[in-house]
C-alpha cells in the first residue's frame, strides 16, 4: 500500500480544512481550504477555497474543479455532505452555508456569526450539527 499526493500546483498551498466523500463512489470527494486567497495572490500561488475532486486511481490522479463561485475570501474550517441530497455544506469565520443552484447562502436562520470550525451530518436522522468557538453546539435539522 501507498500513499499517493493528488493535488497540484494549481491547488492552494494552505491547509486542507475538510474532506466530504461521496458514499455512492469512494473516488469522488469534496475539499476545503482554510486561509486567504489575499495571501496566495501576494506570493504568487494557486487560490481557492472549495473544491469538487474526481480520482483516477488507474493513474493516481486527480481532477480538481474550483466551487467558490460567489464566496468571499474567507477561511473555509470544514466541509460536510449530505448524503441523501447530495447538498454540500461548508462552514467559516461567519456561520454555515450551504451550495444551492451554484450558489453559496446561509444554511439557515438562528444562528450567530460566529466562527463554526465543525460540521458533522447523521443522515440518517436528518441532522447537522455544527460547533462554534465560544456559542456551543447547534444544531439544523435537514430535509
Amino acid at each position: 500500500m501507498n500513499f499517493y499526493r493528488i493535488d497540484t500546483s494549481a491547488q492552494p498551498e494552505r491547509f486542507v480544512s475538510g474532506i466530504a466523500i461521496d458514499p455512492a463512489n469512494p473516488n469522488h470527494a469534496f475539499i476545503s481550504y482554510s486561509g486567504y486567497n489575499a495571501y496566495a495572490i501576494a506570493s504568487g500561488t494557486a487560490t481557492g477555497h472549495v473544491f469538487e475532486v474526481t480520482y483516477d486511481p488507474a493513474g493516481h490522479r486527480a481532477t480538481w474543479t474550483n466551487i467558490d463561485h460567489n464566496l468571499g475570501d474567507e477561511p473555509i474550517t470544514d466541509i460536510a455532505l449530505d448524503s441523501v441530497t447530495g447538498k454540500l455544506y461548508i462552514s467559516t469565520d461567519f456561520g454555515v452555508n450551504v451550495l444551492q443552484s451554484g450558489s453559496w447562502v446561509p444554511a439557515a436562520s438562528g444562528l450567530p456569526p460566529v466562527a463554526v470550525y465543525g460540521l458533522t451530518i447523521d443522515s440518517a436522522h436528518r441532522v447537522l450539527y455544527a460547533a462554534t468557538h465560544g456559542r456551543s453546539a447547534w444544531r439544523l435539522d435537514l430535509q
